[in-house]
């Protein structure tokens, strides 16, 4: 029997039993779905990551505290960050292109008739070099704002946009924090998402004197730098502990830490959490499998007669087992390709319930493949049983 003949009979089977196709495709039709919408997760997952660091060089290196030693200990004993630590830092490093300090809480501020809890955070005057944070209207601060602790602050870009509908309504507006008046005089470009905790769209800035008396004891202040070379991060985080090794009674109650092992850790974990996606995926597929394997087998045991009349008309083993593998392919392409195509459906749905997802061909194709081999794998032991027939014993079956 030739391959088209094969496929001729293959083909009007699977005509004679829609409703029996179309059940046995729907494992593998959910399948493909799962793992489209996993590896879309998964990429939308680490481009969240990467957009979460942008804003920031590999050379940024941070002084945070070491929040597992500060679990078990007086947070009031422990010794604060000042700027005259950021003074001596940077006396004593020979890689440091940049450092500042800052440090930030939540209070409650008045916009005319608007109130609302936003984090407020002191900051010096190198922090908007060092963070990568540009105006988008009005200005920075002066070195005369920060000397002379001038009530002036700016806001970050989602702070501007919900209160005053544009950045440039914002410049010029006055805003109480706490008991004091403050006056806008700039706001930010939107970054996107934030770190360390900080979301600097969503942040109102201060001088750091200024700041600092909004904020009281409450925050911990914590330090910000540049390595004026990538190579030399490892050099300047020895040469900032150096420093607080000695300057501070006990520097370790601080972490040094740097933005490219951050992302790093980062990334690890969105792949993390996509390889466990994709293996509920591929869970779902092997029940899609398993269901072909069982229709093939019934299958098998219904067409026994139509199996050894094949085999009495001089059709060979193999004849009959690329008869069923194909079934089992087309089964499996029938549901893929449907997957495939639903697919596009559901990431509407994933924008509306704000779950990041990223639609690439390379996830539709992965998927179809899976599909693909995943279905066919499972109908060659079906079809190798209706291969080993014998054609006097399924021509007697009843």
């Amino acid at each position: 029997m030739n391959l088209i003949e094969t496929l001729r009979i293959v083909i009007l089977n699977l005509l004679a039993n829609k409703f029996k196709v179309f059940l046995t495709s729907l494992g593998i039709f959910v399948g493909t779905i799962t793992i489209i919408m996993v590896i879309a997760i998964g990429k939308g997952g680490e481009e969240q990551v990467l957009n979460q660091f942008k804003g920031l060089s590999a050379e940024t290196v941070y002084v945070n505290l070491n929040y597992e030693k500060l679990s078990d200990s007086d947070s009031t004993k422990i010794e604060r960050l000042t700027k005259e630590h950021v003074e001596q830092i940077m006396n004593e490093s020979n890689t440091l292109n940049g450092l500042s300090i800052n440090n930030s809480s939540h209070k409650e501020v008045s916009f005319g008739k608007e109130n609302d809890y936003i984090s407020v955070s002191a900051v010096d005057d190198d922090y908007a070099r060092v963070s990568n944070l540009e105006i988008e209207e009005g200005v920075q601060f002066s070195e005369e704002d920060q000397e002379y602790g001038r009530n002036v602050v700016v806001l970050g870009g989602n702070v501007a946009k919900k209160f005053y509908g544009t950045p440039g309504s914002a410049i010029g507006e006055t805003i109480k924090i706490e008991n004091n008046m403050y006056k806008v005089i700039g706001t930010l470009i939107p970054k996107g998402d934030g770190i360390q905790g900080l979301n600097p769209d969503d942040t109102i800035f201060l001088p750091y004197d200024v700041g600092q008396k909004v904020i009281g004891d409450n925050g911990f202040p914590r330090i910000i730098g540049l390595s004026n070379n990538i190579d030399n991060i490892e050099k300047t985080k020895k040469e900032i502990l150096s420093t607080l090794d000695y300057v501070l009674e006990d520097s370790s109650y601080y972490v040094i830490e740097d933005a490219g092992s951050r992302i790093d850790a980062a990334l690890s974990s969105a792949k993390t959490m996509n390889y466990l996606l994709i293996s509920v995926g591929t869970i779902v597929f092997v029940v899609g499998g398993i269901g072909i394997m069982n229709v093939l087998f019934l299958s098998v045991r219904e067409r026994t007669k139509e199996i050894g009349i094949l085999k009495a008309l001089g059709s060979h083993n193999k004849d009959i087992l690329i008869q069923f593998i194909l079934e089992s392919a087309i089964i499996s392409c029938i549901g893929g390709m449907a997957g495939v195509i639903t697919s596009s459906l559901v990431f509407p749905i994933l924008n509306v319930v704000n779950v990041s997802a990223i639609d690439t061909i390379e996830g539709r194709i992965i998927a179809f493949m899976f599909a693909l081999v995943t279905g066919t794998l499972f109908g060659i032991y079906p079809a190798y049983k209706a291969s080993r027939l014998k054609p006097i014993e399924a021509l007697l079956v009843e």
